[in-house]
């Protein structure tokens, strides 16, 4: 029993002296950041006077965490914009209008806002979203089609014709030319209802 109170004893008093070493380590940080932020407010007046304009704070735009990111493409070669909507990545957080447009040249920034910021740019090429659907087989064949007009198998849909109404599966025998994969889907997706 002696030697639990011997240990109980210890322990209080380490407690004791590590809870006054870190007060002591709190209060000596508060006063070096109050010394410090003291510094920068004595440097922004000589500044300041130094100017003869004092500037108030101001409210700079910047992009959050949150901001929605759209990317327009215009493709001169084949006439077609191409818009994606995005999260905008770590890299362009907290950036004014300026900043941003200093750092991505190459875009133009049509909207800038804390909630949205649209960026464009055209491209002297084809923009790849060209596809090209017909009945081979009494199924839907998807091909991609390049610049030149040639097409490349992308995928077999196994979604038979079978059932497609007369004028769809006419259509489709002649082939059908899609512009972007989001109307190549809302077709797909039409056929199958």
């Amino acid at each position: 029993m002696n030697k639990r109170a011997i240990f109980i004893f210890v322990l209080i008093i380490v407690f004791v002296i590590f809870f006054y070493l870190g007060f002591t380590w709190q209060r000596n940080n508060k006063q070096e950041e109050i010394i410090k932020n003291d510094m920068i407010f004595d440097e922004n007046i000589n500044e300041a006077t130094d100017n003869k304009a004092i500037e108030t704070v101001s409210q700079e735009e910047k992009t959050t965490p949150n901001t929605v990111l759209v990317l327009k493409k215009y493709y001169i070669d084949c006439d077609h914009t191409i818009s994606n909507r995005a999260t905008i990545p770590e890299e362009m957080v907290n950036l004014t209008k300026e900043e941003l447009a200093e750092k991505y040249k190459n875009w133009e920034i049509e909207e800038f806002s804390q909630d949205e910021v649209i960026l464009s740019r055209e491209l002297e090429s084809f923009c790849g979203e060209h596809y090209y659907l017909t009945e081979e087989d009494g199924h839907i064949n998807i091909y991609t089609v390049d610049e030149a007009g040639n097409k490349t198998l992308k995928e077999e849909n196994r979604m038979s014709c079978e059932y497609l109404p007369e004028t769809d599966r006419i259509t489709l025998r002649n082939g059908i030319m899609v512009y972007t994969k989001e109307e190549l889907n809302k077709i797909l997706e039409d056929f199958e209802s």
